[in-house]
């Protein structure tokens, strides 16, 4: 009896001791768990530092954009703060630019120039921050979340969920190791029709002390076909005028003979 008693009171204890290391173990991991903002500033320390990532006040990146092997063409686009954008791509002979003018988002095909509809015009603009969401996302009205640990080209990634001031869904994937953005993935309608679009980056080089992806690899889910951006050189602060981002005016009509 007084054995069984002992086997009882040694297992109570036994288990005492295991609860209370599982309880530190707890306590020890939510310690050392990162915030949002940990990531980020881990972020933007590999991509060289908010004084270098701030000095950026405008970019040209020249490239090439294909939708497979046989379709593809030059690329320039030009980005600057505040937030604007014009987007160059030659495809089959024809050229075809969009922009954001810090008020509205454009298409023009080189005969004719249109304001974009609400969801193109959202996700436009989202792409004209130099800096992305990320960065004093409180300030800029976005919410930030950590997800956790995902994965990402088949290694552990943090998952930084975020919701744009204009109501627009991303998520960032930062590698654990380099801390650098490795896939993006972003919530869009299309049409009024929901679609996921999934990017993800490589080939990382420094210019300016600032890192640039130079390879970016697109794709929308449930769907076939790739995009690739591959870049061949990037220029920093270029000079910019308001005219670079402002839609064009409709073309003249032909005059009849």
């Amino acid at each position: 009896m007084q054995r069984s008693h002992r086997r009882r009171a040694g297992a109570a204890l036994a288990a005492l001791g295991a609860a209370a290391l599982l309880a530190a173990t707890l306590v020890a991991a939510r310690v050392s768990a990162p915030t949002a903002d940990d990531i980020i500033a881990r972020w933007v320390a590999a991509r060289g530092g908010r004084a270098h990532l701030a000095a950026v006040r405008s970019a040209r990146l020249f490239g090439r954009i294909s939708f497979g092997p046989d379709a593809g063409g030059p690329l320039v686009v030009l980005i600057a703060r505040p937030p604007r954008i014009r987007t160059q791509f030659t495809l089959d002979g024809r050229t075809i630019v969009q922009g954001y003018d810090g008020r509205i988002a454009w298409l023009s095909d080189g005969s004719s120039a249109h304001e974009l509809p609400p969801d193109q015009s959202k996700n436009v603009a989202a792409g004209a921050d130099l800096d992305g969401p990320l960065v004093d996302h409180a300030a800029k009205g976005d919410r930030v979340a950590l997800a956790g640990i995902d994965s990402a080209g088949g290694r552990p990634a943090w998952r930084l969920d975020v919701t744009l001031a204009s109501g627009l869904q991303d998520s960032y994937f930062i590698d654990s190791a380099s801390n650098l953005q490795v896939k993006w993935r972003g919530a869009r309608a299309e049409q009024g029709a929901p679609v996921v679009y999934e990017s993800t980056f490589h080939d990382y080089r420094p210019v300016g002390g600032v890192l640039f992806a130079f390879r970016i690899d697109s794709r929308t889910e449930g769907r076939t076909g790739t995009q690739t951006i591959a870049l061949d050189s990037v220029q920093l602060n270029v000079p910019v005028t308001d005219a670079d981002f402002t839609m064009p005016a409709a073309a003249p009509a032909a005059k009849r003979p």
